[in-house]
């Protein structure tokens, strides 16, 4: 009776360590991806899966803001990304106007190109009264360097008139306003003028957007408060144009040619 007691209890133990094993199965025909901190719940009496544990990219963080250098900034410890928002961030205007002279093109500026260089003015009503307009501006370019290009004329923004030509002036670029720009129609980043030229010669090619306040002409003008001097600059490297692959298969083979001729004995005449 002792042996028989003994054996049912085997039993019944081994019954109950099968249905424990048959608890850490699941039956489900998809993956499963367990999130880092996540639960997951495993029913009993299902068959046999293999279940893969994955860790899916995140990042803990707010919203993103792209700063004025163009790095994306997260801040830590905030909602998850998904939840956040992409903002541009202000940029912070200086505390005096600046001037770029910007070389806008696609590619590589080859001789026979055409190009133009855009003279703007960033921040032009910086540290002036509310009420203050801008009526107009004026300024000479001057070139130089190892490369050379032709200058074609110029464009006044569509917010000026066009005055370079007239008599008088006489400028690489001249405009004036009527009856003048406030901060809304300036706003934070003024063009002034488009200047236009053509690559001649290939080098480095610098120009310098200067400003001479003695010409009454000149410098970027307020109706109130004194002009501003005019002062950019720029370098365009300028490169040679490629002969096509027919030009420089011809050179090569004329080439190969003349080599063969000067190895050639001289025929000796009686």
């Amino acid at each position: 009776m002792k042996n028989t007691t003994w054996r049912h209890g085997l039993l019944l133990a081994f019954v109950f360590w099968s249905d424990a094993n048959l608890a850490s199965t699941l039956s489900t025909p998809d993956n499963i991806q367990i999130h880092p901190g996540g639960n997951l719940d495993i029913q009993a009496g299902q068959t046999s899966v293999n279940l893969a544990i994955t860790k899916p990219p995140s990042i803990a963080a707010g919203n993103i803001q792209l700063s004025p250098s163009g790095r994306i900034e997260i801040q830590a410890g905030q909602t998850p990304l998904n939840s956040g928002t992409i903002q541009t961030a202000a940029l912070p205007l200086p505390g005096e106007t600046k001037f770029w002279a910007i070389h806008w093109t696609s590619g590589i500026t080859r001789i026979g190109d055409y190009f133009d260089i855009e003279v703007a003015a960033f921040a032009p009503l910086a540290n002036a009264n509310t009420d203050e307009l801008i009526v107009g501006f004026g300024f000479n370019a001057l070139t130089g360097g190892t490369g050379s290009a032709q200058f074609l004329g110029s464009s006044a923004s569509s917010l000026f008139t066009d005055i370079s030509a007239r008599d008088g002036v006489n400028l690489t670029a001249a405009g004036i306003a009527s009856p003048g720009l406030g901060s809304n129609e300036a706003g934070s980043l003024l063009s002034l003028a488009v200047l236009h030229f053509r690559a001649i010669a290939a080098g480095n090619w610098n120009i310098a957007i200067t400003g001479d306040l003695s010409d009454p002409n000149q410098g970027l003008i307020y109706r109130n408060q004194a002009r501003l001097a005019i002062q950019a600059n720029n370098t365009v490297t300028i490169s040679a144009v490629p002969l096509p692959e027919a030009w420089l298969a011809f050179l090569s083979g004329a080439g190969i040619c003349l080599r063969r001729l000067a190895r050639k004995p001289a025929l000796l005449h009686p």
